[in-house]
């Protein structure tokens, strides 16, 4: 509710004239807004002091008998002080408590930023505004950006992205309160709903994409690119349209929505020159047993074992692994640390050229080619050939070691072929797929019993089990070029240019 309408309903509620079903609505709103509860006790406060005042110049040297309905209206009035003050302890008592406890909500969203951003962000729950593990989104959270940008996925699909100076809070699984910035939505259809709201618009999604610009300088602005949303302004006795693909809207000081031209290129769809790979090894070439990570974030690789780097007739030098654990081939990647809301955000993709030795050094029961994270209780993601079937195989796992899913592809890899294989972990859609070859291989497989959890890689590693080395461990046995880690799932038209 407004604050006017807040207020009037405190009032009401405190001259005993608002409806009981209207007083739980506004107990619910007091117990889950602190700003809410504070005005509560301002108006109360208030409100006994000019009774009091009232009461006595009314009363004093007026007739000896005080007439009987006047004595029950001071009476009820003194009930339902009682029945509030009792009503307002258990809400303080309650809000102690759920401090006390810290009981931690349930991510509704994960986000990254560019590298030259500034934000802060807490939590509702937190005492005096303690930063959130990961960067994710929960119920009660506030992030508010001082430089740069920022993308964000809901777990229902929506995209979001926000340019600094940017004050947001969500309010819940479908709703956000932004207090100012520059913010571009894209709603699915199965979030249609979502609903957004400013100090003086509130626009509810009817599935489409949207802008909305907020500041405290200007106007609030929404612009509707696709499909269709419903737009009530907040300024006084404001109008509630309809826009559709093509329409714009400013509110005016009258609370009025004008018609503007629609400004597409005023909003930033994506994050700029940012493809979400993560690190690329091609293992061309490797000087004190380092191989360089191509992807520009400096990943570099560290040779263990019996690794090297080989000529190869048809990709060129390629990292070599012999697949015996007694070897501990493998390459150490541990410096992977840039994406600790692996998934919690968008996803993961893994990719390589693989060529599996034609012998029985070609692996163990599971023979990874790309391990991240430390397993057991802890999030991993994987990609590998299981030996009884020769299929491409991925691991994901959250929190819990029960909640790990095991994706497996058709197709037989043929070994002594080089063959692209891949795999992509969608968050958002809760979906694995693999491919060989840059074709899609088998119906997706549903990861959605996977918790969140912050991916800290303390074992990231290319040809060997993720943490284990040794005659225990599974190894890739053959040739891997080209090894990369994107942050998000890519496309299937993206994963078959990897595989030209």
């Amino acid at each position: 509710m407004t604050s006017s309408e807040l207020e009037s309903n405190i009032l009401r509620m405190l001259d005993g004239e608002l409806p009981a079903d209207e007083i739980v609505l506004l107990e619910a709103e007091l117990l889950e807004n602190g700003d809410a509860l504070s005005t509560y006790r301002k108006l109360a406060r208030l409100h006994s002091t000019l009774e009091t005042r009232y009461q006595a110049r009314s009363f004093i040297g007026k007739a000896d008998v005080i007439p009987i309905k006047t004595v029950m209206i001071i009476e009820r009035k003194r009930q339902v002080k009682m029945a509030l003050g009792a009503a307002a302890a258990i809400i303080l008592l309650a809000a102690v408590i759920l401090a006390l406890i810290r009981v931690p909500q349930p991510s509704l969203a994960g986000f990254r930023v560019t590298e030259d951003s500034v934000f802060t962000l807490t939590h509702a729950n937190s005492d005096g505004g303690v930063e959130m593990e990961g960067q994710i989104l929960a119920k009660g959270s506030r992030l508010r950006l001082q430089e740069g940008m920022m993308e964000g996925v809901f777990k229902s699909g929506v995209l979001m992205v926000a340019e600094a100076p940017c004050d947001l809070r969500v309010i819940a699984e479908g709703k956000i309160a932004l207090g100012e910035g520059t913010v571009w939505f894209e709603v699915p259809e199965e979030a249609v709903g979502f609903t957004v709201e400013t100090p003086e618009i509130t626009v509810v999604d009817l599935g489409t994409t949207f802008g909305i610009f907020s500041s405290k300088a200007d106007p609030d602005e929404v612009h509707v690119t696709r499909g269709a949303v419903e737009v009530t302004s907040r300024v006084g006795d404001g109008p509630t349209q309809t826009l559709r693909e093509g329409e714009a809207r400013r509110v005016e000081e009258s609370g009025d929505l004008s018609k503007i031209a629609t400004a597409a290129d005023k909003f930033s769809k994506t994050l700029p020159s940012d493809d979400g790979l993560v690190g690329r090894w091609e293992f061309e070439s490797q000087s004190g047993g380092i191989t360089g990570d191509s992807s520009g974030n400096g990943h570099s690789g560290r040779l263990e074992g019996g690794a090297g780097i080989v000529a190869d007739a048809k990709r060129g030098n390629s990292l070599k692994l012999s697949g015996l654990g007694s070897d501990e081939d493998g390459v150490d990647i541990n410096s992977v640390r840039e994406i600790p809301i692996l998934l919690n955000h968008r996803g993961v993709t893994l990719a390589a050229w693989i060529k599996r030795n034609p012998d029985a050094s070609a692996g163990g029961k599971y023979s990874y080619v790309i391990g991240l994270g430390e397993g057991g209780d802890h999030p991993i993601a994987s990609i590998g050939i299981s030996d009884s079937n020769g299929c491409v195989t991925g691991f994901i796992e959250g929190d819990g070691g029960s909640d790990q899913v095991e994706v497996v592809g058709d197709t037989a890899v043929v070994d002594g072929v080089w063959t692209h294989i891949a795999i992509t972990f969608d968050r958002v859609k809760n979906r694995a797929i693999t491919y060989v070859n840059g074709v899609p291989d088998g119906l997706p497989t549903d990861i959605s019993i996977v918790g969140d959890g912050v991916l800290n890689w303390n074992y990231a590693s290319i040809g060997r089990m993720v943490g284990n080395r040794g005659t225990d461990a599974r190894h890739f046995g053959g040739l891997i070029d080209d090894a990369r880690i994107y942050n998000r799932p890519l496309s299937p038209k993206e994963i078959a240019d990897l595989a030209q």
